[in-house]
C-alpha cells in the first residue's frame, strides 16, 4: 500500500486577477475557487488519477475538515486523517495574474499540533504500516512537531520495514537523512541548505549527490524548477530537462512531480520512463489554473520532449 502523509494540510483559495498584479492599484478578481492544498495530498491525487490504490493521512482540523475531504474524495482519494478538535485547516491564497510570470502564494502557518494528536498518529502508523509499504512525507510540519518528533515518526515507518519518501526542508530533511530514506526530493535551495554551502556548478551538485547516494539513500532527486531536475540512483546521475510550456500556475508542480515518480516506481518502470513521465506531468500541471489540476493526456504528449542525459563527475556546466 502507498500512504501519503501531510502534517500541515491546507486548502488553497485561488484568485484569478485581471491583467498584471500591481502595487497601489485596484487589482480586480476575475474569479475565485477552492482547491486541494499541498503537499502529500497532491501526490495522492496523482496516484488516484492512475487508479493506484493509496490513502491520504496526516492532521486535519475539525472545523473545516469537510472542505478538504470533499475535494480529495471528488478526485478519488481515500482519506484517513487524524482530526484535532476546534481547529481549522490553514488556508493558502494563490494569486494568478495574466502576466505569465508565475503565481504568488500567501500561506497561513497552520494550527499547532497537540501532543495527544501526535501520539494518535504514531499509534495509527504502528498499527497500519506493513513491510514494503511506501510512505510519502511532503511539506514541513506545523508548530508542535520539532525535528526530534518528526524523526520519531519516520523511525516508526522504518521499524515497520516501510519505505520512506521525504520532500521536506530544513531541520526535518536533516533529521531524515540518518534514517536512509528511499528517496529525498529537495529543490536546489533546500539542497544547498542541507549540504551547508553554496553549489554553483553542475559538478558541485554531482559531487554532493554522489555522497548522499553512497550514504545509503536510493534516490536523490534535486528539482530545479524550470531547469528540470538532477536524479541520482545506483551511482549514476542524470540531468532531466523539461518540455517548453506556457506556465499558468506553478503551485503544486513539485508535488505532482513526486506523485508521478511514485506512480511509476510502484509499477516497476525504468528510471528513464519514471522521470520522463513525472517531468511531463509536472509540466502539464504548470499549464493549469488549479493547484491540483493536470492532464494525463497532455503529459503523454509532452513526454517525448523531456530530455534525459547521463552526466559525469567532471562536467563543470553552470546551472
Amino acid at each position: 500500500m502507498i500512504y501519503t502523509v501531510t502534517l500541515n494540510t491546507a486548502v488553497d483559495r485561488i484568485l484569478h486577477i485581471n491583467g498584471e498584479l500591481t502595487r497601489k492599484h485596484n487589482n480586480k478578481i476575475q474569479n475565485a475557487h477552492f482547491d486541494i492544498g499541498g503537499k502529500a495530498t497532491h501526490v495522492s491525487v496523482v496516484l488516484s488519477s492512475l487508479s493506484i490504490e493509496n490513502i491520504a493521512m496526516g492532521f486535519i482540523g475539525s472545523i473545516n475538515k469537510d472542505v478538504l475531504v470533499h475535494l480529495l474524495e471528488a478526485k478519488g482519494v481515500k482519506c484517513d486523517f487524524i482530526e484535532q478538535e476546534s481547529c481549522s485547516i490553514r488556508e493558502s491564497l494563490v494569486l494568478i495574474d495574466e502576466s505569465g510570470k508565475g503565481s504568488y502564494m500567501i500561506t497561513e502557518k497552520g494550527f499547532p499540533i497537540e501532543n495527544k494528536t501526535y501520539e494518535k498518529l504514531l499509534a495509527k502508523l504502528k498499527s497500519t504500516i506493513k513491510e514494503n509499504d511506501i510512505v510519502i512525507f511532503a511539506g514541513s510540519p506545523p508548530e508542535g512537531i520539532d525535528g526530534e518528533k518528526y524523526k520519531r515518526i519516520l523511525e516508526i515507518i522504518k521499524e515497520q520495514k516501510g519505505k520512506v519518501i521525504i520532500d521536506a526542508t530544513g531541520e526535518y530533511l536533516k533529521a531524515a537523512i540518518p534514517l536512509k530514506p528511499m528517496m529525498i526530493k529537495p529543490n536546489e535551495f533546500e539542497f544547498q541548505e542541507l549540504i551547508g554551502k553554496s553549489l554553483n556548478t553542475l559538478a558541485d551538485y554531482v559531487r554532493e549527490i554522489h555522497g548522499l547516494l553512497e550514504s545509503g539513500i536510493e534516490y536523490v532527486v534535486v528539482s530545479l524548477g524550470r531547469k528540470g531536475s538532477l536524479v541520482g540512483h545506483q551511482h549514476r546521475i542524470y540531468q532531466v530537462s523539461p518540455p517548453n510550456i506556457t506556465e499558468v500556475n506553478d503551485t503544486g508542480c513539485g508535488d505532482v512531480f513526486v506523485g508521478g515518480i511514485i506512480a511509476k516506481l510502484s509499477q516497476n518502470s525504468s528510471l528513464e520512463d519514471t522521470f520522463r513521465f513525472a517531468t511531463a506531468l509536472s509540466a502539464s500541471k504548470a499549464t493549469h489554473w488549479g493547484s491540483s489540476d493536470f492532464s494525463l493526456v497532455q503529459a503523454k504528449e509532452l513526454e517525448p520532449e523531456v530530455q534525459i542525459k547521463l552526466i559525469g563527475r567532471d562536467e563543470y556546466v553552470v546551472l
